[in-house]
């Protein structure tokens, strides 16, 4: 029986469970959800932001599945449908036989909306990536910016630097001497002599968003070639009132909302990456790209007085990348990548050549969920 792409409902729990079993040994980073709602974005009325997910079936046996996420995003202020392809995963990771799956899935989500992109991935080598370059999709980094507010703890945690057994004496030694501490406090006048903010701007944190963000958003959406609509009803969704896990931050200028952020505190467990540091992330933000210096500035100050042992963000728009690095933050090698469908790609290259306008972070992708 040839594999069909079929809605994933209940019916195929069971399938869904055995087939995460037989991928098990490839120790892919996600599985399929053995119940046929999404966690994050379930379909609820008429949102137009949502997720669904999809089954590669072969006479009863689940041989695949992806997300697809529904959202709309502003091209210079023309508001169109684009989707997302997320978390593609297919039986060919452990059975050759099934390595067309992955293509199939693709073209399942295209054939859905050809305006479709990715975001994550995790690296130019891995086989999603690759599939997606080999049927012409294009990619590009968003960059990666960080700033160590606490040299010990970063120089004891960070996994991601500690790929030989001389990296990791090294800074052993640097952070028990004291150097990682010396470190820190010397490099950070000379890295980033940041100005301090006027006494007109501040930041009030809020519980959720409402009609000043629609305001925000309103003006916002001109300035940005490519820009997912953030007015509080998607806002609303994507960090939902009552969930203290986001810092959701209203940045005043002169007393009137110039913009906002969404925060991260996250003390963190035996990551891959962070080992146990406690880490502050700018996860998401909006504002005119004149006014980034504030809203990042001020969300920095923030999780500075909340203790962090570091500050990341990723951020594609070169306004937002430089407002970062104006407030001390040094720019890293990037994983988060953003590939884009043929269709997609030749709409910006229309409207963006140079892709200076695009505005991407965090909260465009499969959610916060590694932060």
């Amino acid at each position: 029986m040839a594999i069909q792409i079929r809605p994933y409902t209940e019916e195929f729990s069971g399938p869904v469970a055995e087939f995460n079993r037989r991928v098990g040994p490839a120790h892919v980073p996600f599985r399929i959800p053995e119940t046929p709602v999404p966690s994050w974005l379930p379909k609820v009325g008429g949102r137009n932001i949502y997720q669904e997910i999809f089954l590669a079936i072969e006479d009863g046996c689940v041989r695949g599945a992806y997300t697809f996420k529904h959202q709309q995003f502003s091209f210079w202020g023309r508001v169109l449908e684009v989707g997302a392809c997320q978390m593609p995963i297919s039986e060919g990771v452990v059975d050759k036989r099934y390595s067309l799956v992955g293509p199939k899935i693709v073209n399942d989500a295209l054939r859905r909306q050809p305006l479709s992109y990715g975001l994550g991935l995790g690296s130019l080598d891995a086989a999603i990536t690759r599939m997606l370059l080999a049927m012409g999709w294009s990619v590009r980094a968003v960059p990666f910016f960080f700033r160590v507010r606490n040299g010990f703890r970063f120089l004891r945690n960070i996994r991601y630097l500690k790929t030989t057994v001389l990296r990791r004496c090294v800074l052993a030694t640097a952070a028990y001497s004291g150097f990682g501490w010396i470190g820190a406090r010397i490099a950070w006048p000379l890295v980033a002599p940041v100005a301090e903010q006027p006494r007109s701007v501040c930041a009030e944190q809020v519980d959720e968003f409402s009609t000043w963000a629609d305001d925000i958003w309103k003006t916002c959406k001109y300035w940005y070639s490519m820009v997912g609509v953030r007015d509080s009803d998607v806002l609303n969704i994507l960090y939902p009132p009552g969930n203290p896990r986001f810092i959701r931050l209203k940045i005043l200028n002169n007393g009137k909302p110039a913009g906002w952020a969404v925060l991260l505190d996250t003390v963190m467990s035996d990551s891959k990456y962070f080992g146990n540091m406690r880490v502050g992330s700018i996860a998401d933000c909006l504002a005119l790209p004149e006014d980034a210096d504030k809203v990042i500035s001020v969300a920095s100050q923030v999780l500075e007085k909340r203790g962090v042992d570091l500050i990341l963000s990723n951020q594609s728009h070169a306004s937002w990348g430089r407002a970062l690095s104006r407030a001390g933050f040094v720019e890293g090698p990037s994983n988060y990548l953003f590939v884009t469908s043929e269709p997609l790609t030749e709409l910006l290259n229309d409207i963006d050549p140079a892709s200076k306008g695009i505005h991407l972070n965090r909260g465009d992708g499969d959610g916060p969920i590694h932060l």
